[in-house]
């Protein structure tokens, strides 16, 4: 225990210690008139520290003499001029930053209407009414019932037009009458019908206001949602198109260097330089491809809700009708449908809008602000050129009988199936195995590694960025899938995948940008830029790391079945459950079953009630007997005289 409280501590200083770096650094960048935020200032103090393993050691303290070089090689990173690196690097934390920070707006938004709704729901619960006739009580209620439905749909309480419609629909769904048996609810009851509540009334208010007679002041959120997802889309697609674009053209100049060596022209190309302008235009639509995909979700939502919800409007309009009433059964699940198709509708709205904004901050990083120096000349010369070669690589194909010795032939992949591609997806195997999407279903769910650039290029060519073409099928290498650009490299990497791998680290070291666009968290869990958002908002404006109250609890026992129910550790319990179990010896037991008792028996007996029956007949008449009498005489008179039994029979017919 006092071990983990130590490395607690140490770790706890270590982190102080690189939080005040990370606000040296800001303070004196702002000095210099360069604009730096406190997170690109932690992801550059921590590249630095990357590049720099031997020189700086988290392990241990850093001295002063360290800390002072580090912040001088960051200050000396930060304000380099015409820097692709800077301005990647810059990208990758503005719209890190701008996700986390739209993110939270948008939680803290919920929170708000949670907390202003919460109020009033527990008024509304805590209230109690002292008989069915009292009118002040009822009128409070009604009062609050209506402010909790118009704080749910985010609409002014203050606002009497609001107020009187949804009292009107209240009154339909709730009527005053029936307020005493609300309050008699239990408190979990009373939410969940005031949910139930929420949803009838909006439903109204909306079906009202599709047929013109109702629904002031509610935004048709579903056209918002739908209009909104449509304008993002278009703004989207017209700069990924554009980004593609560059990015071909910055591929073709770098690949024909590369490829003629001895070229005039291609020894003419900065190709380091081009190299770093291209990934910073890859990171650029990456972050348009992850926009793409946020707004393809978003269209599909979007398009489901609309034929819902329009499907539910004319089924009520069906229903309805012209009539003045209709079953509740019927209309109350299709209001609540409204009104659910609605909500959801409206978060749409609001991720939508969120996204326009992280939009709208990314386009300034549109047009770099280093001075590009891929020109249009440049890449038009390469274009030609590149052109004039491939036409003589195929005249010379030709002319040997159409044998391309440059190619590769796919079939010289080895592709495996059933069980030795079973065992090459466990992580712990050794064996790299060529594989093809179509004839492997069982990989078709795995994503290509570093977002499906070649791991092969990126080491041999210090962190080129090219993407693996489908067409060659991939490398499954213990567990984990990777693309490459040609055959070539694809069978270097079969003979040494580790190798390659770690140069994929090595480069990644020697440029940081390369980390988040390659998706490397696993190896560079301390650089990854949303980890470091959430780190410095635990800090406040002063640099001073905010203290808080923390505790943990952790199970008694790790495995379920070594739980003891009778395991108790509190030395006073224990001392109690001594005591009553002195006193059972002087103690006789005595038990009675009580309609409350839980050791009473629940049981059932199956009995033949009897038969109501009656005859029915024509005859509405019955039977008179002869009625029998008898009548004693002599009981009155003179003594002597004798008592005689006299017997009479009465016919009454």
């Amino acid at each position: 225990g006092g071990l983990k409280e130590r490395k607690s501590c140490e770790t706890a200083a270590r982190m102080d210690e690189i939080q005040k770096i990370v606000f040296e650094i800001a303070d004196r960048c702002q000095r210099r008139n360069v604009p730096v935020t406190d997170m690109l200032a932690a992801f550059v103090a921590k590249a630095v520290i990357l590049e720099n393993p031997a020189r700086f050691q988290l392990d241990r303290a850093l001295s002063p003499d360290d800390v002072e070089e580090l912040v001088s090689l960051a200050i000396k990173r930060l304000s380099a001029e015409d820097d692709p690196a800077l301005e990647t690097l810059r990208m990758q934390v503005a719209f890190d930053s701008m996700y986390v920070q739209r993110q939270e707006a948008l939680e803290k938004e919920r929170a708000a209407a949670k907390r202003a709704y919460s109020l009033i729901e527990q008024s509304i619960c805590a209230l109690k009414l002292q008989s069915a006739k009292d009118v002040g009580g009822m009128s409070q209620m009604h009062r609050l019932f209506v402010a909790a439905l118009l704080t749910k749909t985010g609409q002014s309480v203050q606002n009497e037009v609001y107020g009187k419609e949804v009292a009107a629909g209240l009154e339909s769904v709730l009527p005053r009458a029936n307020l005493h048996a609300f309050t008699a609810l239990d408190y979990s009851d009373k939410r969940d019908r005031l949910v139930d509540l929420h949803h009838y009334v909006l439903g109204i208010r909306l079906f009202n206001k599709a047929i013109g007679k109702g629904g002031t002041g509610l935004i048709d959120k579903v056209s918002e949602a739908s209009s909104g997802v449509s304008e993002l889309q278009e703004a989207v697609r017209h700069q990924y198109h554009r980004a593609v674009s560059e990015v071909d053209s910055y591929s073709k100049v770098i690949g024909f260097a590369i490829d003629n060596p001895d070229d005039p022209l291609a020894q003419s190309v900065p190709v380091r330089r081009l190299q770093d302008e291209l990934t910073n235009r890859r990171q650029y639509l990456a972050f348009l491809e992850s926009f793409q995909s946020e707004v393809a979700k978003s269209v599909d939502q979007v398009s489901g809700l609309i034929s819902e919800y329009d499907g539910e409007i004319e089924e009520l309009t069906d229903l309805v009708g012209r009539k003045s009433a209709v079953p509740k059964e019927k209309v109350y699940p299709l209001f609540e449908g409204l009104a659910r198709k609605w909500t959801e509708a409206d978060e749409v709205a609001k991720h939508v809008d969120a996204l326009v904004n992280i939009l709208t901050e990314l386009q300034a990083f549109e047009v770099p602000t280093y001075t590009l120096q891929l020109t249009a000349a440049m890449y038009d010369a390469t274009r030609k050129t590149a052109a004039a070669v491939e036409e003589q690589k195929r005249s010379e194909v030709a002319a040997s009988g159409g044998v391309d010795a440059t190619g590769g032939d796919p079939s010289e992949g080895k592709m495996v199936q059933g069980e030795q591609l079973v065992a090459a997806l466990q992580p712990e195997s050794d064996e790299p195995v060529h594989v093809f999407r179509a004839q492997n279903p069982e990989i078709g769910s795995i994503k290509v590694q570093l977002s499906g650039y070649c791991p092969v290029t990126i080491t041999h060519r210090q962190g080129l960025l090219l993407p693996g073409d489908p067409s060659n099928g991939n490398v499954l290498y213990k567990g984990k899938l990777y693309g490459f650009v040609s055959m070539e490299a694809l069978l270097q990497f079969l003979k040494e995948p580790s190798k390659f791998l770690d140069g994929v680290l090595v480069a990644a070291r020697q440029a940081p940008e390369l980390i988040n666009l390659l998706d490397l968290e696993l190896f560079f869990p301390h650089n990854i830029l949303r980890n470091l958002v959430s780190g410095l908002n635990s800090q406040d404006n002063s640099g001073i790391p905010q203290t808080t109250d923390a505790d943990c609890q952790t199970p008694t026992h790790m495995v379920e079945r070594f739980i003891d129910p009778k395991y108790d550790w509190n030395e006073w319990s224990l001392r109690r459950k001594a005591l009553q179990l002195a006193n059972l010896h002087s103690k006789q037991t005595h038990s009675s079953q009580t309609a409350q008792s839980h050791f009473r028996r629940e049981t059932e007996t199956q009995v033949y009630l009897p038969k109501a029956g009656v005859v029915q007949t024509a005859t509405d008449r019955g039977t008179r007997p002869v009625k029998q009498l008898t009548f004693i005489r002599g009981l009155r008179g003179h003594p002597d005289q004798d008592m005689t039994v006299v017997k009479a029979e009465v016919n009454i017919q």
